[in-house]
């Protein structure tokens, strides 16, 4: 019992290694951008992103619930970044990033990657994919604000996004837009009270929002309000079933409130949606949870698989030895 909980232990807290991985790296840099269709709007579902250097894998991630990503720990050099295409709307694209530094302090350097369509398919033109530009209410002054925040926004800017959002919603409090992307950026500073109280806003206003109701999901688990974050979670994934995040957070969220089998089916869903390898570490946590070591040991090794140069490939050997302990010996 007791090798079993320190298990579980050295697997969570691999979770959260693996989660922020990239702090872990010996580079001082950060990279920072976002993902975007041909007329601006952000794809539908979360875009994998894979970085290199010299042709060397060096992170791997996914864009958050706006198309952003960010990369930090990073030296010099020219790196490649490769957005994975979806097999139905874009093609994988790749696009160079330079990051050209010079003294030591940590420099914030941006690329954004505009996909290029499939051959034969259009995309919407970007004035008609918002409700608030066909909202008659909407002023002048609080859009143009708006406008202004997400472009401090792309720039990692967030103390001068938050203040833009606030000033848009001042000018019109039923802007629901602004509400989730002041959200995301309290959370990104980690300032999750504020976030949550933001989210929530937003679907009060909107509670068919998907965006709204999976951001406030998320920053409820980043808070470990597991139990409250079930529902927000369930629902973005009733609205939207294609997005890989929500079921992610959710999986994870009832994993820890002990309801086991929904945690394996989102997690699952998760991976299968998005492949973010994250899902394997939660996957071998939930089956050691579950007296399940061997398949524990086969999502640990999927994820070394699928991540050879991972900082976190010491640790994640030392949990599959100790998984290997608890597998009764067959004579």
């Amino acid at each position: 019992m007791r090798r079993s909980s320190l298990a579980r232990v050295v697997l969570l807290v691999l979770a959260i290694l693996v989660a922020a991985e990239s702090v872990l790296s010996q580079g001082a840099h950060s990279l920072q951008g976002k993902v975007l269709m041909p007329n601006g709007t952000q794809p539908a579902t979360p875009v994998k992103i894979k970085l290199t250097l010299s042709g060397r894998p060096v992170y791997e991630t996914f864009t958050d619930l706006s198309g952003r990503f960010s990369f930090t720990g990073l030296i010099r050099g020219r790196y490649q970044l490769t957005a994975e295409g979806d097999g139905q709307t874009f093609e994988t694209t790749r696009v160079d990033a330079e990051i050209l530094a010079f003294g030591s302090a940590p420099q914030s350097f941006t690329q954004n990657v505009v996909l290029r369509p499939k051959a034969g398919k259009t995309v919407a033109a970007a004035a008609v994919t918002s409700i608030e530009a066909l909202d008659p209410n909407l002023p002048q002054p609080a859009r143009e604000t708006y406008e202004k925040g997400l472009k401090r926004a792309e720039s990692n800017k967030p103390e001068q996004a938050i203040k833009l959002f606030l000033e848009a919603i001042e000018a019109y409090p039923a802007f629901q837009s602004a509400h989730v992307a002041l959200g995301e950026q309290y959370d990104k500073i980690k300032r999750y009270a504020e976030a949550e109280s933001a989210y929530k806003r937003a679907v009060e206003l909107k509670n068919e929002s998907a965006s709204a109701q999976a951001g406030l999901g998320v920053v409820l688990v980043k808070q470990k309000k597991y139990a409250e974050a079930i529902p927000p979670l369930r629902r973005s994934v009733e609205i939207n079933n294609q997005s890989s995040v929500p079921h992610l957070f959710l999986g994870f969220a009832e994993m820890m409130t002990g309801d086991y089998e929904a945690a394996e089916k989102n997690l699952l869903r998760a991976y299968e949606i998005g492949k973010p390898t994250v899902a394997h570490i939660y996957l071998a946590n939930l089956y050691e949870l579950q007296r399940r070591p061997a398949k524990a040991i086969d999502e640990l090794q999927a994820f070394l698989r699928e991540n050879p140069e991972s900082p976190s490939s010491s640790q994640i050997r030392e949990a599959i030895e100790k998984l290997r302990k608890q597998i009764p010996n067959k004579k």
